[in-house]
């Protein structure tokens, strides 16, 4: 009899789950009606903005539009919520003012539409990719699969010595360092530095000819037909930029800025040949400055600046010829790690970042500071040292340069307001 009991019980409990496991899996009549979609797109006019558009109907009054956008393979979407008239069918628009949030041409955009009715059910568009790219100019193309040029010369040959540097810098990297394989890169090859000066930020130095996005895997740089000697000088620079970027992305820290451009510029073909006498000058008039101090954003002054690239070269050099490249390939290893200066320099090379900097100085035969006034900034011509255009101002700092615009931004009285944890501009590089 007990086991009858059970056996019905049993059966009874098996019959509900079954019973309600079909009422789950049948259709909701009441499930929200379907939002018809009859346009939506994206209008790119280079430099100015995009204008994105949609016309959307449905049953019940649509009360609120989002429109969600990114940049390349970011993960962090950008929220507009454009001005529009509430109802069963709605057109709604946003303007994108790419002069005020720059967004530097040669990547692609990623956008949907997000809709709440007001019943308070959300719908969400497919999403739609598009390239932003600038369109004064017939772009072809060349690649090799981790990098890919972009160039409107004409001149095929001379695009492919730019891809074969670009792929050789990222080879060498890799084999030197045991770095893994990068994500592909994309360049785009102005002719003129008056073609360049179209797609850069508003309020931008005149000299910057080159400007590495590392955040979004892109390079802009001027690169004359048959410069060979600038492609040598400007490639390696802001490839190696990108390489060290994918290697330590992490969300805590970034290279420390000697490292991250004495790197770049260790890698370049040519460019670099007057920049360890330049240290050698600064050492004898006991006007160094320190690996510490290097840690963070270049000085603004030209002379200061160039003097602070000469040294990250010189530090890097330092590392890679007393440490090893084993030891600098493990300073890498820890800055991805995203722990502090300090632990990355001690973890990798057993001194502290104290150590490392007195080392290096001695290595110059430093013998201290300056007293404060007594260092001469001339060169034998009579003209500061450094100038901008002195060939040595070759690389200035993309952070510099983001942070320069930034100021010239609040100045100017203009804000935005954007929904990301990092914007494109928090990881540039620039060139001269």
């Amino acid at each position: 009899m007990i086991r009858l009991v059970h056996s019905l019980a049993l059966g009874l409990f098996l019959a509900g789950t079954v019973f309600f496991w079909l009422l789950a899996a049948a259709p909701d009549s009441a499930a929200a009606p379907a939002v018809t979609i009859t346009a939506n797109g994206a209008v790119p006019s280079f430099p100015d903005g995009i204008t994105f558009s949609l016309t959307a109907s449905a049953p019940t009054s649509i009360e609120h539009v989002e429109l969600l956008y990114t940049t390349a393979s970011q993960e962090t979407l950008n929220l507009a919520t454009p001005q529009f008239a509430g109802g069963t069918t709605i057109d709604a628009t946003y303007q994108l003012d790419t002069q005020i949030n720059y967004l530097p041409p040669g990547v692609d955009i990623t956008y949907y539409w997000r809709l709440t009715d007001s019943n308070g059910d959300v719908t969400e568009t497919d999403a739609k990719t598009f390239l932003w790219e600038d369109s004064r100019f017939a772009w072809t193309s060349v690649t090799t699969g981790q990098v890919t040029v972009y160039a409107y010369n004409g001149d095929e040959t001379f695009n492919r010595q730019i891809l074969d540097t670009a792929q050789r810098t990222i080879d060498r990297l890799q084999d030197d360092f045991g770095l893994k394989r990068s994500r592909p890169v994309r360049i785009w090859a102005y002719s003129s530095k008056e073609d360049f000066a179209g797609a850069q930020a508003p309020n931008s130095e005149p000299w910057i000819a080159g400007t590495s996005f590392t955040e979004l895997s892109l390079v802009l740089a001027v690169l004359p037909p048959g410069d060979t000697v600038e492609v040598g000088r400007v490639v390696p620079h802001e490839i190696a930029h990108q390489v060290l970027h994918q290697v330590t992305e992490n969300p805590f820290n970034r290279p420390p800025t000697w490292m991250d451009e004495g790197l770049a510029v260790y890698y370049q073909e040519g460019g670099n040949e007057g920049f360890p006498s330049l240290v050698q000058d600064a050492a004898d008039g006991g006007r160094l400055m320190s690996v510490r101090a290097l840690n963070s954003l270049f000085p603004y002054d030209p002379a200061e600046a160039t003097l602070a690239y000469a040294e990250s070269f010189s530090i890097v050099s330092f590392i890679i010829n007393t440490f090893g490249e084993d030891e600098m390939a493990a300073l890498i290893e820890a800055v991805g790690e995203g722990v502090t200066y300090d632990e990355v320099v001690r973890e990798a090379l057993g001194v502290t970042l104290d150590d490392l900097d007195r080392q290096w100085k001695a290595s110059l035969g430093y013998q201290g500071d300056a007293a404060p006034g007594a260092v001469d900034r001339d060169d034998d011509s009579g003209n500061p040292t450094g100038g901008v255009n002195d060939p040595a101002v070759s690389l200035a700092s993309g952070g510099f340069v983001m942070a320069a615009v930034s100021l010239i931004a609040v100045v100017s009285g203009i804000s935005a307001v954007r929904r990301s944890r990092r914007g494109a501009g928090e990881s540039v590089e620039t060139a001269v």
